[in-house]
């Protein structure tokens, strides 16, 4: 019975297709074409399905189908979706997430955090150590691999210290894990497939590149400022009852720390070597320019997949730093799938032979004819955060850049819209409200600590907090640096 009325999405899915291909095509007279009229309903359609059914096969399925609505040949929907680089950066990169994880550098790096001194008898100070941890590997880190790792963590120390799923210092750690994960997988693009799509489509807009390091300036500081606001609703809102943690034992959990493996440091050096690698162009372009292009011409896909071969290849006591086969079958297939198909549509909306671009700048031109640029932003802005949290974080990023972006573009400057889409690359992942938003409300919501209608409401508050505070200083300063 489930199995049935699962599949009659799929006939709504249909339904929706043909009768928005039906109202498109009646609008050629704004821009689109026949092709794009396709192109776009097919696009609705599989959101549609991303909802109820996942972005496995779906997003296959919406590849292949893509290649018969004439927007664009089939080599080129294979060059703009699995051919992408990005799409083998995230792969790269997520392989080395795994070797990380396997080797135990990330419960190193943990458990250091959580068991200094300063933490000792302090339940706040434990709290903010905790989600600082969580923020610095997520930084670096492929994201669901960190939220899985720190919520057994979080369950075993709260097992520990006779916390339940009532107790409110149990909701504020898993709160923490949640939000902390999701904003520090907006923070930098380095392991986060999103980020990478955004800015992606972000060039394609602006015919500018933004550089890693410059999206860093932005997407750290917003993370801290995130990490500081998650501390105040614990402080004043929540208010924990923190008794309990006068059982917690920093020494005991030391012990948990251990010393790295071989395994571990060649994982971690080689990881850090590809970071320093990806980052050089913009360290070293004001005094060795020959070095800075010649690293920018190589790119950030080639290194990702060399790094991939070198802990695969190294061995340690006869074993691989990293089983090639274990880390294939760990990776998150669906995401990457996924991301090539979303990278596919934000190219397609660019596409002359389609003009859905076109289109939709004209179905937005009456807010743009009568709102002022910083307005307009403000706008956008606020529906990029919000609608996050309902929609698909990659569906929400690329409409908010592939359709205000240009809009946008249409009344300011190119620096003040990549000022803009810098913003919609971080905001966008903060999808905390609800299991629509993102997958890590359902890995929050897992254990039972937090319910469905707790994490709405903290989490709505945290988002208009952190809107207000985007405006107030990161638009201001975005606005600057680019």
């Amino acid at each position: 019975m489930k199995t049935k009325s699962k599949q009659i999405h799929i006939l709504i899915a249909a339904i929706v297709f043909v009768v928005l291909r039906l109202i498109l095509g009646n609008c050629t007279d704004m821009g689109i074409t026949t092709a794009g009229a396709t192109a776009l309903s097919l696009f609705i359609a599989t959101i549609y399905l991303w909802i109820t059914y996942g972005s496995g096969w779906t997003s296959m399925l919406s590849i292949g189908l893509l290649a018969f609505s004439g927007v664009c040949p089939a080599k080129t929907v294979m060059a703009n979706s699995f051919g992408n680089s990005t799409v083998v950066i995230c792969i790269g990169t997520l392989i080395l997430c795994v070797a990380l994880e396997e080797n135990g550098v990330t419960n190193m790096i943990a458990n250091w955090f959580i068991s200094r001194k300063i933490v000792h008898k302090r339940p706040y100070m434990f709290l903010f150590m905790f989600l600082l941890a969580n923020m610095v590997i997520t930084y670096f880190m492929e994201a669901t691999a960190v939220a899985i790792i720190f919520v057994a963590l979080a369950k075993s120390i709260l097992d520990s210290l006779g916390y339940t799923t009532k107790d409110k210092f149990s909701k504020a750690l898993y709160f923490g894990i949640l939000w902390i994960t999701c904003i520090g997988n907006g923070a930098t693009p380095i392991g986060h497939p999103v980020p990478l799509l955004m800015l992606n489509t972000l060039a394609t807009v602006t015919g500018e590149t933004v550089s890693w390091l410059k999206y860093m300036v932005i997407g750290i500081p917003l993370s801290l400022v995130t990490l500081g606001l998650t501390m105040l609703i614990f402080r004043f809102i929540l208010r924990p009852d923190c008794s309990k943690f006068d059982a917690y034992d920093v020494m005991e959990q030391r012990k948990n720390i251990g010393k790295l493996s071989k395994k571990g440091k060649i994982s971690l050096i080689v990881y850090i070597g590809l970071i320093v690698f990806w980052l050089l162009p913009d360290l070293v372009g004001g005094f060795l320019p020959g070095l800075a292009e010649t690293v920018e011409a190589v790119g950030a896909s080639i290194p990702s997949l060399i790094a991939v071969a070198i802990v695969c290849a190294i061995q340690v006591d006869g074993e691989p730093v990293l089983k090639y086969e274990t880390a294939v079958k760990k990776i998150h297939w669906s995401t990457v799938i996924f991301i090539a198909c979303i990278f596919l549509y934000a190219s397609v909306f660019n596409m002359e032979s389609g003009g859905i671009n076109v289109f939709l700048k004209a179905l937005v031109s009456p807010l743009t004819n009568s709102l002022s640029a910083a307005a307009l932003a403000a706008v956008f802005l606020f529906l990029v955060i919000y609608v996050t949290n309902f929609a698909s974080n990659g569906v929400t990023g690329i409409v908010g850049i592939s359709v205000c972006a240009p809009a946008l573009l249409g009344v300011s400057s190119v620096g003040y819209v990549t000022a803009y889409g810098v913003l919609v690359a971080i905001l966008c992942n903060m999808g905390i409200a609800t299991p629509g938003g993102s997958g890590f409300v359902a890995i929050a919501q897992k254990d039972g600590y937090i319910e469905g209608g707790e994490t709405m409401r903290y989490s709505l508050l945290l988002i208009t907090m952190m809107y207000v505070v985007t405006m107030l200083i990161f638009w201001p300063v975005a606005n600057l640096i680019f």
